[in-house]
């Protein structure tokens, strides 16, 4: 069994800017004669990092694989297990994987989870990672008020007895996500306490992203963040419609004071997010068919919306006013 205190020393984000696991590629010109082996695939981890629009990410990821290759990480069996204090879910998810049994993890091909970088440690196949950025001024907002208008979650009845306001919910540093939480889950980072992330964990995180994450996508820019994995994973059936967003009439102006006191807070999110966002610009202006593909797709998805909103989301939303 791997213990909480191996697995802190196993992933503590100084040790998570290990050597690129090289994977071979398919290119198509590969022998087929006898005694030729294929490369075998890649299991593809989707790091959820909370309010980038990942629920609807996974609604898509799920359709690719077989229900029987999908292993889901929920938040619920975590939120039962012992922690240290008001530590995020996600930090136990690598302990909790590396706990089940080898043959439930060798029979994943795609593993979602609100984790952090380390998990394909305990992959018993090659793995990849993908994800999705958020700008941190936005995504700090729709953290907070995803709080506020959610009873269940374990810090609501704190925020609304005790941070009533954005800026003194931040201040008060009872929430770790709302300090460099993209940063600290591609660093690897398990944990730093609010307000200790360093360069060095940016710089880790930088270094995750460019030798194992196959596709970074941005929220601010699903389509083409789609568009992307298709073209690094020749998926299809991308179409969607969104799930799981903050009411238009909840989302309020964000005053000068308070988005300086997200930004002071999240000073390496905001690099980084800059950072990937030009690695994404770039990949996007390497293709001259780009641009036209998501043309195509979003003709395509606007067809689709009308029908998805009644399979997707409707289902979901009887069964929630049925529990209340």
């Amino acid at each position: 069994m791997v213990t909480a205190a191996a697995l802190h020393q196993t992933v503590s984000y100084r040790l998570m800017a290990e050597p690129p696991i090289r994977h071979a590629r398919r290119t198509g010109n590969e022998a087929t004669g006898l005694g030729a082996n294929p490369p075998e695939p890649r299991v593809v981890i989707f790091l959820h990092i909370g309010k980038t629009a990942g629920t609807t990410m996974r609604r898509i990821l799920r359709r690719q694989f077989r229900s029987t290759e999908v292993l889901l990480i929920r938040n619920r069996i975590l939120r039962a297990l012992p922690r240290d204090g008001g530590r995020p879910n996600r930090e136990l998810s690598i302990e909790y994987f590396a706990n089940l049994p080898e043959e439930e993890r060798a029979r994943a091909r795609l593993i979602i989870a609100h984790t952090v970088f380390g998990l394909h440690r305990f992959v018993p196949h090659p793995a990849t990672y993908l994800t999705l950025l958020r700008d941190p001024v936005a995504l700090t907002m729709s953290q907070y008020a995803y709080v506020a208008r959610n009873p269940r979650h374990p810090l609501h009845a704190e925020l609304v007895e005790r941070h009533p306001t954005l800026e003194h919910y931040i201040r008060s540093g009872v929430a770790i996500e709302t300090d460099n939480s993209q940063t600290r889950a591609i660093s690897g980072d398990i944990g730093t306490p609010f307000g200790g992330c360093t360069d060095e964990m940016l710089e880790t995180a930088k270094r995750n992203i460019e030798q194992h994450f196959s596709v970074v996508g941005l929220t601010e820019r699903f389509d083409e963040s789609l568009l992307l994995m298709h073209r690094a994973f020749g998926w299809s059936r991308l179409y969607y419609v969104r799930a799981n967003v903050t009411p238009q009439r909840r989302r309020e102006p964000v005053s000068p004071s308070t988005r300086r006191v997200i930004e002071e807070q999240n000073r390496l999110d905001a690099e980084l997010y800059a950072w990937a966002a030009s690695r994404f610009r770039a990949s996007i202006e390497s293709d001259p068919t780009f641009e036209r593909d998501l043309r195509r797709f979003r003709r395509r998805n606007a067809l689709y919306r009308p029908l998805g909103m009644v399979t997707s989301n409707l289902p979901r939303q009887l069964v929630r006013s049925w529990r209340r």
